[in-house]
C-alpha cells in the first residue's frame, strides 16, 4: 500500500507549507496501519490527539513519542518525570518541522505507560502538497483535513474467527488475550458459554484497531 500510495500522490505541489506522509502502524500487530499527511507546523501534540480519538483513547492514559534519545511528552507530575530520568524529554507543543524526521526514518509512539499500545511512525515522503487536495485524491470518505492533520489510507478491518466455533469473532476475553492470543476471540454465543471456563470473564469489541482488546478500549 505504501508503494501505491507514493504512485498516487498529486504531482502537482502547490501546497504552500512542507507536508510529510506519514505510515503508523501497531509495532506488535502490524496489521493495523494508518497512512496519515501532516503539514509542518502541525504539532506532535495535535498528532497525538488525533491518534488518540481515531485509534486508541479509553481511559486518557499518558503518551510520547520517541525521536532518538528525545522522548516527547504531555506534562507530567513531578514523581512522573522523576520515574523517567536519565532521557532528554521534550514538550509536544513543538511543531513537525522542528522534528525534521528524513524519509524512511522511523520513530516510535507509546499510549498508556501500563497496558502500552505501541505505534512505529514510518515517513513515506516529503512534498509541498495541499491537504484539502490530498484528502480529494483519497479514496475515504472521512479523509478530510482536520487541525493539519489528513487520513489517506487504513487497513480494511480483517476477519476474525471465533476460537471456538470458527463464525466471526465479535468479542474479546480481557483475561484470556495474553496467554491465548487469538484463542481469546469469540462470537456472542461462545463467549457466553466461555464463562463457565474462565475465572474473570470480561469482554470487549473486535475493532479495527491495534488496541483492540487493551484495558477499555472498544473503539
Amino acid at each position: 500500500m505504501t508503494r501505491h500510495l507514493r504512485s498516487c500522490l498529486p504531482e502537482e505541489q502547490t501546497g504552500q507549507k512542507p507536508v510529510t506522509v506519514l505510515r503508523i502502524a501497531g509495532e506488535h500487530r502490524s496489521d493495523y496501519w494508518i497512512h496519515v499527511a501532516v503539514d509542518a507546523t502541525t504539532t506532535l501534540r495535535t498528532l497525538d490527539a488525533f491518534l488518540r480519538g481515531f485509534w486508541l483513547e479509553c481511559c486518557g492514559h499518558m503518551s510520547a513519542f520517541t525521536l532518538g534519545d528525545v522522548r516527547f511528552v504531555r506534562p507530567y507530575s513531578e514523581e512522573e518525570m522523576a520515574a523517567r530520568l536519565g532521557i532528554r524529554r521534550e514538550s509536544m507543543d513543538t511543531d513537525f518541522e522542528l522534528v525534521q524526521p528524513a524519509v524512511d526514518e522511523e520513530f516510535g509512539y507509546e499510549y498508556d505507560f501500563g497496558t502500552t499500545t505501541a505505534l512505529v511512525v514510518r515517513v513515506v515522503e516529503k512534498g509541498h502538497w495541499d491537504l484539502a487536495d490530498l484528502a480529494a485524491t483519497s479514496e475515504r470518505e472521512d479523509s478530510v483535513e482536520q487541525d493539519g492533520v489528513v487520513l489517506l489510507t487504513r487497513n480494511d478491518q480483517r476477519d476474525r474467527e471465533c476460537a471456538t466455533c470458527g463464525d466471526p469473532a465479535t468479542e474479546i476475553c480481557q483475561t484470556c488475550l495474553r496467554t491465548r492470543g487469538p484463542e481469546a476471540l469469540f462470537c456472542e454465543e461462545c463467549a457466553e458459554a466461555h464463562e463457565a471456563e474462565c475465572d474473570r470473564p470480561a469482554y470487549l469489541p473486535v475493532v479495527n484497531s491495534p488496541r483492540s482488546g487493551v484495558c477499555g478500549y472498544t473503539g
